[in-house]
């Protein structure tokens, strides 16, 4: 404190106005000017845009001028004492100091000098303290920068003081305003001095940086400017004295606080500097505390040239510049965990410009403003999504305080690869400089520094300055030429260094601007060097070497190279050395990476690099596509992960890998991509078949240990794309495709074993390497008729789907608001986009499948990013009512929507803007929209039952409205070359019309019995598909208007949309049943006998009185009967009923069958014979429900949805007395009792009756205790006892003659009782104890609407909404199920798919989903399925550490 009082008293002394005896007196100007002069200086300094001028001499002017020559004083208080341990700065603080106190010695100032004194003592002190706490080079550099600054001031105000006639230039309006910028130049200098102290002070002691969430960004780490980029390099600076006018440029641009660019963009071809200039200006800034993050972009580092990491990477460095900042971005983060996967729009904006604007805000950061640096933007995939998102942003200022430098190839380039629309315009903030413009001789000066330096760092020879500049003059604009030369002299010993000097001095061209020339006689003389003295052999291995580091499609070690080659690893090293300055060894991957993009554009442009040096591409793919054959042939094998057990997931074995050697792993992640550019000729087609054939199964265990399945898949699609190939190629790589399409979505992808265990067998193709399967699961019997691939559940009824371009999304909208996204690959669900109120009532895809659009019935159109499930911009907003369709333009820019308002609206995507009018013509409910393929044209359908067609530039309506369907349109949609429009509709047909005559093209497509919800055409617009309310899928021939096959059945409710996918091998379908499902396009696979059964869900099932048959009831409208002891059909299906079967049962000798309908019928048919008895029972005014035989076969009872229940003579066909009236809702069930004296009813108003079956009397009250609905009644074989089956998941049992309930419930969900339950089992309870007895039965997929026991017990049948029929055999010794030994009777399945062995924990064998419908379970001895069944076998099945003997 002493210390800081002496200060003080130094520059005040005891008495204000007298100055110090040894400080001499300048020329004083009068007090009167001098007080205007600060009063001007206070008012500039708090309104600076006011405009000041000289007012004559006031006392409140002298007053205001005191105060602020008092605010000046004390910072250059501080200054000094800031100086003490900066001795440069106190010389000039000094001569400051004193020019302020030569004014003041005239003021009476001693009031605010008392204040000043006090508050400078507590500013001093503090200053003080950082300067102890944080002496460092960063300090340093602030005081450095403080004293240029205030050098020029101080010589500036000194000259004006002494100068003899400066009375009358401060009289003077332009001198005033020059000394007035001398107040306002001590102030900021001062302020930004103590700003940076405080920004250092603040970043060092915050205890925010020690405990942020920042693990949860995505950071990379390479792309700061000052990390080693490979080989222990770091990225190359200018030069010293090189680039100095354009750094200069930069450094004063980025301290400017008030310039409008906030922005500035350095364009340059490549070659021209701009990464050096660009690492340069951040070592500058860094040091003036104004570089707040870096981003470098590298296509040769992954993450680095991956859009991904640009916006995290920078909001962790300004973080890091800013406490303040990273405060609220920990808070930012801790709110929403999930940002970080957030698409760039929401990632930009509450990461970087939220956060920013709040630090902003609470005036943290004034008055800097730091710079962000994006280096080499060309360099970086898909650097649009962040610059569309970006510079907008910077543009509308919500980045205030914050700058951005760029830099990138030049406009046209951004232009044409990274779709920037159009040159950044004028007065856009942004400000740009291009580096190949710049004057030649200010860039070839620098250049000539440039090798002047370098060649003078090296002893190896002596450069003259005319060969300096000879050398300069070759480079042109190019610093990556002189770089290149530098490296190609140097590099050599001294002898050959100078012979290389004068072969590049040889060269003859000088390049011209924006040309390559130059560049490329360099590469030439570089290569030509290299290969110097080098026979014709290694010559051939220089180049293959060589060709083989540039086509290979990632950056790889010699190893791979030599391998890839078949050369030895030494000699690539050797020729990696030679062309080091063009190529070089990373230290950190051993990896060969190009120093220089432009060397791959020169030697892979045939027009550039010389005939002897071109690196044909297509011939080096097809060298390393068989290289990579050769290699995969040689090494894979059966279990190359050494896998000791199949119950190990492939993470619990460290070791996995060690066969797969980079060589190998390279080459199998890639021959995709290498065949894909390969010539296909002959010889290599050979190698790959040879591949296909002997080690295809073997490339997908490896990839498979790698965890890369979806890359192998990917693979195999570029492949596919590339359509160079034959047709049997294309077969061949679709089946392989397909196969890891079906292995991917089981545990086999973590659990390698099963890839042979359970996917293998199951693939139902003939498959390469599936026959020397052995010792695996069996499938004795396996039909899968339906073409049905995929079946996903939701949680809600599915109004509509789409699929991505590529095939690998798809996205279903539901009535809950709610959007889906599926991985097609995985078959799982990949996220859920929850963001409208309403149904979902339309969703597509954009071209290049980055978004989604959706329809929504809150009356908005929005756009969705499907990779994170973040809404992209605002909702589209105009519709005055739900909106039904909407559909993307090919081209992706715009977007259509139809609503319920009878309008058509067209969106720009990029604005979200409404382009033109609304398009009106319809008179009622627009359903269904969308563009054709070239965008002229919009076609919509309409509940005014017609079709328009629409200019898409003019919004006029094209022609007359398209008319012929009678009722509403539901769908519409465009062939894919334009020329015709497919239409469906209410009227249950589809029509296809001619889009330049408007003419209906033939009859109408007919066959679907409901309503046609959705029609689209196929990619080839050969087919059409569509989806019913009939709940069916069909395809038709496009052009001969036929239905092509069966309709895909499988459905349990209306089909609500379909689509094709991109290739038109699938069709997805989304259904108000709650599930997305998959369909095969092509025809399904052949079943070798004929397959009965119903087609639509079983009501009923019964066996008859001897147990030899079964006879089932179905809502086909069918009653069909089975041999129960094989399970096949007894002559045709038994037909009459005009709608569903509710009920069935056999009279008790077996001669006649009983029928109970919805066409409120009963009918009796003749189970010999098969055909109707007499006419129909009539009489019931509802759904007949339940039927059941007396026990003596003459009297028949039924049950109805009028609420009664009803008696009919059998033999007479007439009804028996009056209905029984009672239940007050549906009766479900009715039965009678053994000697045929009661009746027993159960009702959807939760009670069980008992009637006296003679006179037709209720007896007592009825039995109450479910309470939900009586789905089933039946008596015990004895009479005493009654049981009930409800909704409400119990079983009841009741004395028969007291009518009280014996017990308690049987819950889960005779003298046994066997039931059926929504859960899908059928369950089997002891009637004495209520106990259940054994497991559940399992393997109905649907509920279980009907059971019933044969007459010797051993056997249940089942009746289902699978449209299935089980039998199971349930033996019984004593009162518990017979033991068994034979594992196929043992075996039990969980909920995942895994099959159990008892006593062993793990899963022995995965079920795929699709198999699990029609599984034979142990307990089955039929099921009854017109869809087939899959019978295993398990008595030979491997598993656990024996698992490798499946293979020979």
């Amino acid at each position: 404190m002493k210390k800081v009082k002496k200060v003080a008293k130094r520059f005040f002394g005891s008495n204000p106005g007298t100055p110090r005896s040894n400080t001499p007196v300048p020329n004083i100007p009068p007090q009167s000017t001098l007080h205007t002069l600060a009063d001007s200086a206070l008012k500039t300094a708090t309104n600076p845009t006011q405009n000041v001028s000289v007012p004559v001499s006031s006392p409140q002017s002298a007053k205001k001028g005191e105060v602020a020559l008092d605010v000046i004083e004390k910072g250059l208080v501080i200054l000094d004492v800031a100086s003490e341990w900066f001795g440069p700065l106190k010389a000039v603080t000094g001569v400051l100091g004193e020019c302020i106190k030569t004014y003041k010695q005239v003021m009476d100032n001693k009031k605010d000098l008392d204040k000043l004194k006090n508050d400078l003592t507590e500013e001093v002190q503090d200053l003080q303290k950082q300067r102890k706490k944080y002496e460092s080079s960063e300090m340093e550099q602030i005081f450095g920068d403080l004293l240029k600054e205030l050098e020029t001031v101080s010589n500036e105000t000194v000259r004006r003081l002494q100068a003899s006639n400066l009375q009358q230039a401060i009289q003077s309006v332009r001198i005033s305003q020059e000394v007035e910028q001398f107040f306002k130049d001590v102030s900021k200098a001062y302020e930004n001095c103590k700003f940076k102290v405080s920004l250092i002070s603040a970043r060092q002691t915050s205890e925010i940086l020690k405990s942020l969430n920042f693990d949860k960004l995505k950071l990379s780490m390479k792309a700061f400017h000052d990390a080693q980029i490979g080989g222990g390099k770091e990225r190359d600076s200018c030069t010293p004295g090189t680039r100095t006018q354009i750094i200069k440029d930069i450094e004063e641009w980025a301290e400017r606080t008030t310039d409008g660019n906030m922005a500035h963009w350095i364009y340059g071809m490549a070659g021209t500097g701009k990464s050096t200039i660009a690492r340069s200006v951040c070592l500058s800034l860094e040091k003036r505390q104004l570089l707040a993050a870096t981003f470098f972009c590298s296509r040769q580092i992954p993450e680095c040239s991956d859009c991904s990491y640009i916006i995290p990477t920078i909001a962790y460095q300004l973080a890091r510049y800013s406490p303040a900042f990273a405060e609220v971005l920990n808070k930012t983060i801790q709110e929403d965990p999930t940002i970080t996967s957030k698409p760039t729009s929401m990632q930009l904006d509450k990461l970087v410009v939220t956060c920013w604007d709040t630090v902003i805000k609470s005036q943290k950061l004034s008055p800097l403003t730091p710079v962000v640096v994006i280096d080499a933007l060309d360099e970086c995939q898909d650097i649009s999504s962040v610059l569309k998102e970006l510079i907008p942003a910077i543009q509308n200022q919500k980045l205030l305080g914050l700058k951005f430098l760029f830099t990138s190839r030049p406009e046209y380039y951004m232009h044409e690869h990274l779709n920037i629309d159009g040159p950044i315009s004028e007065g856009s903030g942004v400000h740009r400089m291009t580096l190949h413009d710049v004057e030649e001789s200010l860039v070839q000066a620098d250049i000539a520094r440039f090798l002047t330096y370098q060649f003078g760092q090296s002893k190896k020879l002596a450069v003259s300055e005319s060969n300096v500049n000879k050398l300069a003059n070759m480079s042109g604009k190019l610093f990556i030429y002189a770089a290149t030369i530098v490296k190609f002299i140097l590099e050599a010993d001294s002898f050959n260094a100078k012979k290389r000097m004068n072969r590049v001095l040889d060269l003859k061209y000088k390049p011209e601007k924006h040309q390559t020339k130059g560049l490329d006689e360099l590469y030439d003389t570089i290569l030509d060097n290299s290969m110097e003295n080098l026979v014709s052999e290694e010559k051939e291995h220089h180049l293959s070497i060589l060709h083989t580091v540039i086509t290979v499609c990632r950056p790889v070690s010699p190893s791979v190279i030599s391998t890839m080659v078949g050369l030895e690893s030494e000699e690539v090293e050797i020729v990696i050395r030679k062309l080091h300055s063009v190529l070089y060894i990373a230290d950190s991957d051993q990896a060969i990476y190009t120093l220089h993009a432009s060397f791959p554009d020169y030697i892979l442009a045939k027009g550039r690099a010389k005939e002897a040096f071109w690196c044909n591409e297509e011939l080096n793919h097809t060298i390393l596509g068989k290289a990579c054959f050769k290699n995969m042939m040689e090494k894979l094998k059966f279990n190359i992960g050494e896998i000791p057990s199949s119950f190990l997931m492939d993470k619990e074995v460290p070791d996995r890998l060690k066969n797969i050697d980079e060589t190998l792993e390279y080459s199998c992640t890639y021959w995709p991509h290498h065949f894909s550019g390969s010539n296909f000729e002959r010889d290599i087609v050979e190698v790959w078949e040879r591949f296909m054939k002997e080690r295809s199964i073997f490339w997908i265990e490896a990839m498979n240990l790698l965890m890369r399945i979806p890359e192998a898949y990917d693979g195999l699609q570029f492949l596919l794309e590339t359509r160079k190939y034959q047709v049997g190629i294309q077969a061949e790589i679709l089946k392989l495709q397909e196969f890891l399409a079906f292995h991917a979505k089981g545990p086999g992808v973590e659990r390698t074993p099963h890839l042979y265990l359970s996917s293998l067998p199951f693939w139902q193709k003939d498959f390469l390497g599936k026959q020397s399967l052995q010792n695996v699961i069996n499938l004795k019997k396996c039909f899968q008729q339906s073409r049905e691939m995929e079946c996903w559940p939701t949680s809600s009824h599915v109004w509509a789907v789409a699929i991505s371009q590529g095939g690998k999304l798809i996205a279903s909208g539901h009535n809950n608001g709610i959007i889906t996204i599926w991985n097609v690959l995985r078959g799982k669900e990949v996220r859920q986009i929850n963001g409208h109120s309403g149904y979902v009532n339309s969703v597509a895809f954009s071209p290049d499948g980055t978004k989604i659009v959706s329809g929504y019935n809150d009356k908005t159109v929005k756009i969705w990013d499907p990779a994170t499930g973040a809404q992209i911009g605002e909702p589209l907003h105009g519709h005055s009512s739900r909106v039904e369709s909407v559909a993307f333009s090919l081209d992706g820019t715009k977007i259509v929507s139809g609503s319920l308002d009878k309008t058509v609206r067209i969106w720009n995507v990029a604005t979200a803007a409404l382009i033109g009018e609304p398009l009106q013509g319809h008179s009622s409910r627009v359903t269904s929209v969308a563009f054709s393929p070239d965008v002229t044209k919009i076609v919509s359908g309409s509940d005014d039952k017609t079709v328009r067609i629409w200019d898409t530039a003019t919004g006029e309506q094209i022609g007359e409205p398209l008319q012929g369907h009678s009722d509403y349109v539901r769908s519409v949609a465009f062939s894919p070359d334009g020329t015709k429009i497919v239409s469906g509709s209410n009227d249950n047909t589809l029509r296809v019309w001619d889009v330049a005559t408007g003419a209906q093209i033939r009859e109408s497509l007919q066959g679907h019995s409901r309503l046609v919800i959705s029609v689209a055409f196929s990619p080839d617009g050969t087919k059409i598909v569509s989806g019913s309310y009939d709940m069916t899928v069909r395809m038709w021939d496009a052009a001969a208007g036929a239905q092509i096959g069966e309709p895909l059945q499988g459905h349990s409710h209306w089909v609500s949309s379909v689509a094709f996918s991109p290739d038109g091998t699938k069709i997805v379908s989304g259904s108000d049943d709650q599930t997305v499902r998959i369909w095969d396009a092509a025809t399904g696979p052949h079943v070798s006998e004929p397959l009965q059964g119903h087609s639509n869900i079983v009501y009923s099932v019964t066996f008859s009185p001897d147990g030899t048959k079964i006879v089932s009831g179905s809502q086909d409208k069918t009653v069909r009967i089975w041999d129960a002891a094989t399970g096949a059909q007894i002559r045709k299906p038994l037909q009459g009923h005009t709608n569903d079967v509710n009920s069935v049962a056999f009279s008790p000798d077996g001669t006649h069958i009983v029928s109970g309908s919805d066409d409120q019928t009963v009918r009796i048919w003749d189970m010999a014979t098969g055909p109707q008895i007499g006419e129909p029972l009539q009489g019931h005014t509802g759904r007949v429900l339940s039927v059941a035989f007396s026990p003596d076969g003459t009297k028949i009872v039924s049950g109805s949805a009028d609420k009664t229940v009803r008696i009919w003579d059998a033999a007479r066909a007439s009804q028996i007395g009056e209905p029984l009236q009672g239940h007050s809702n549906w009766v479900r069930s009715v039965a009678f009792s053994p000697d045929g004296t009661k009746i027993v009813s159960g009702s959807y108003d939760n009670t069980v009756r008992i009637w006296d079956a003679a006179t037709g009397a209720q007896i007592g009250e009825p039995l109450q205790g479910h309470h939900n609905w009586v789905r089933s009644v039946a008596f015990s074989p004895d009479g005493t006892k009654i049981v009930s089956g409800s909704t409400d998941n119990t079983v009841r049992i009741w004395d028969a003659t007291t009518g009280a309930q014996i017990g308690e419930s049987l819950q889960g969900h005779s003298d046994w009782i066997v039931s059926g339950s929504f859960d899908n089992t059928v369950r089997i309870w002891d009637a004495a104890t209520g106990a259940q007895i054994g497991e559940p039965l399992q393997g109905h997929s649907n509920l279980v609407i009907s059971v019933a026991f044969s007459p010797d017990g051993g056997r249940i049948v089942s009746g289902s909404y699978d449209k299935t029929i089980r039998v199971w055999e349930v033996h019984a010794d004593g009162n518990s199920l017979v033991a068994q030994t034979d594992i196929n009777k043992l075996w039990t399945l969980d909920d995942d798919g895994w099959v159990h062995f008892p006593n062993i924990s793990h899963g022995i064998v995965w079920i795929p989903p699709q198999f699990r419908p029609l599984l034979w379970r142990p307990q089955n001895s039929h099921i009854i399925s017109r869809q087939g069944y899959t019978m295993i076998d398990l008595s030979e099945c491997v598993y656990g550490e024996d698992w490798a003997k499946c293979w020979p």
